[in-house]
C-alpha cells in the first residue's frame, strides 16, 4: 500500500495504521501480517507503532516524487515482487504507485490478489483538488489501474458502502465487500461526551487532515473563517495535520488577515487528535477527495457535530444539512454561522451524528472483517 509511514530508528509508525488500529483486525485470523509500502525518516515519530505481535513491516524504500520512483524503479520492482511472491494471500490497496506496480507485476507473474480500494483518484487528482503538472495524466492512470484492478481481483473491499462501487465495479461474480476500517473503540460509546463550553472563547472549529496538497480543502475554509470575521462571527480555527503546503495556508491566513483565528498544530498522535477534537465545538472537513473519512466519523463518535463535502462515501452518512458542494465558500460560511449561533440545532446535529457513528465501532467492523479474511483466505 502507499501512506503515511515513518521511520524512526527499526521502528515504523503511522497517525492511522498503527497496530492496534489496523494489523490486530488481521491477526485475529492470519498467522502473519506483513504490510509493504514506503517508510520516510523522521527524528519524531508521529502516531503509534505499525507492528506487533505477528506483525512485520516490508519497506520499500523513501522515494517519493515522479523523479524519485523513476530513478528508484529497479530496486523498487526487486523490493515490491519478493514481497508479491512472498505472500499466501496477497491485499493490494488502491489507489496509490506502490499498489499499481503490485497488480502489475501480479498480471505479469500469473499471482492472484485482492484488491481494496479506499479512495477515488479521479477527485484526488482533479484540477481543484491538485495543481501538480501531471494531475491529469496521474488522473487517467490510476483511475485505470483501479478499475483495472476490481475487475480481475478475486474478492474486492471498498470504504463505502455504495460511493466508490458505482465509480468501480467488481465484475459480477466477485465477493465484494462494503465497510470501513476506521477504529473506533467500544469504549468511545460507553459514557456522555463533553460538550465544550462556548461562550466567552470564540467558536472553536477543528478539521484534522495532511497539508500535502490541495485536496482537503484547506484553502477553502480559510476563506470561510475570513468572511465570518468580516460579519463580526467570533470563530477560531484549529489546523490539526503537516505537509509540505503548511507554510502555503500560513500565508493565506496572514493575507486574509485571520492569522490570529488560524492555530496551525502540526501532526499528532491519534490520542492526541482526539482530546484536540473534543474541545471543539464543530469539526469541518471541506474536502474535494475521501473515501470515508477516519477523522470525521471519529468526531462524530466524539460527540462533536461534522459539516463536510459531499465526496466520496460521506453522502451515504450525512443528511443534507452537514453536506456541502466542494469548493463552496458562502454555503460553508452559513453553516457554520448558523450551528455557531443555534445552540439547540448543534446539539441535536451532534446527538444524530453520534448515533451514525455508532455502527462504526469497534466490535461491529471487527465482525465484518472475520467474515472478509475468511472469505480472503477460501480465494486464495
Amino acid at each position: 500500500m502507499d501512506g503515511n509511514f515513518s521511520r524512526v530508528g527499526t521502528e515504523i509508525y503511522s497517525p492511522h495504521m498503527g497496530y492496534e488500529k489496523f494489523a490486530v483486525r488481521f491477526t485475529q485470523s492470519f498467522d502473519e501480517v506483513r504490510i509493504a509500502a514506503r517508510s520516510f525518516p523522521v527524528s519524531t515519530g508521529v502516531g503509534s507503532r505499525v507492528t506487533g505481535e505477528r506483525t512485520a513491516f516490508v519497506d520499500l524504500g523513501a522515494n517519493r516524487g515522479v523523479a524519485a520512483l523513476l530513478f528508484g524503479i529497479p530496486r523498487l520492482v526487486r523490493r515490491v515482487y519478493a514481497a508479491v511472491s512472498r505472500a499466501e494471500v496477497l491485499v493490494i490497496r488502491f489507489p496509490g504507485n506502490i499498489a499499481m506496480l503490485g497488480m502489475l507485476i501480479c498480471q505479469f507473474t500469473g499471482k492472484p490478489f485482492s484488491a481494496e480500494v479506499v479512495a477515488d483518484p479521479a477527485d484526488y487528482f482533479s484540477d481543484a483538488g491538485s495543481r501538480h503538472p501531471l494531475r491529469r495524466i496521474a488522473r487517467v492512470v490510476h483511475c485505470w489501474a483501479t478499475l483495472h484492478a476490481v475487475s480481475r481481483a478475486q474478492t474486492v473491499r471498498y470504504v463505502t458502502a455504495r460511493s466508490l462501487q458505482r465509480h468501480y465495479p467488481p465484475r459480477p461474480d466477485a465477493l465484494a465487500f462494503g465497510f470501513s476500517d476506521v477504529y473506533l473503540p467500544d469504549a468511545m460509546f460507553d459514557q456522555a461526551p463533553d460538550v465544550p463550553e462556548v461562550q466567552g472563547h470564540g467558536f472553536r472549529i477543528v478539521n484534522v487532515a495532511m497539508m500535502h496538497n490541495e485536496s482537503k480543502g484547506h484553502e477553502v475554509l480559510i476563506r470561510a473563517i475570513a468572511q465570518l470575521r468580516a460579519r463580526h462571527v467570533d470563530v477560531r480555527l484549529t489546523l490539526i495535520g503537516e505537509g509540505a503546503l503548511r507554510e502555503r495556508f500560513e500565508r493565506i491566513a496572514a493575507e486574509l488577515e485571520v492569522a490570529d483565528a488560524v492555530h496551525f498544530t502540526g501532526a499528532m498522535s491519534g490520542d492526541e487528535v482526539r482530546e484536540q477534537v473534543a474541545r471543539h465545538a464543530l469539526f469541518v472537513l471541506p474536502s474535494f477527495q475521501e473515501g470515508m473519512p477516519r477523522a470525521m466519523l471519529e468526531a462524530m463518535a466524539l460527540g462533536v457535530p461534522v459539516l463536510a463535502t459531499h465526496v466520496g462515501g460521506i453522502g451515504e452518512l450525512l443528511e443534507a444539512e452537514s453536506l456541502l458542494t466542494p469548493g463552496d465558500i458562502d454555503t460553508l460560511s452559513a453553516r457554520i454561522e448558523r450551528l455557531a449561533t443555534d445552540t439547540a440545532f448543534r446539539q441535536e446535529e451532534a446527538r444524530r451524528h453520534r448515533a451514525i457513528a455508532r455502527s462504526f465501532r469497534f466490535s461491529t467492523l471487527q465482525a465484518q472483517y472475520r467474515r472478509y479474511c475468511s472469505k480472503l483466505k477460501a480465494a486464495a
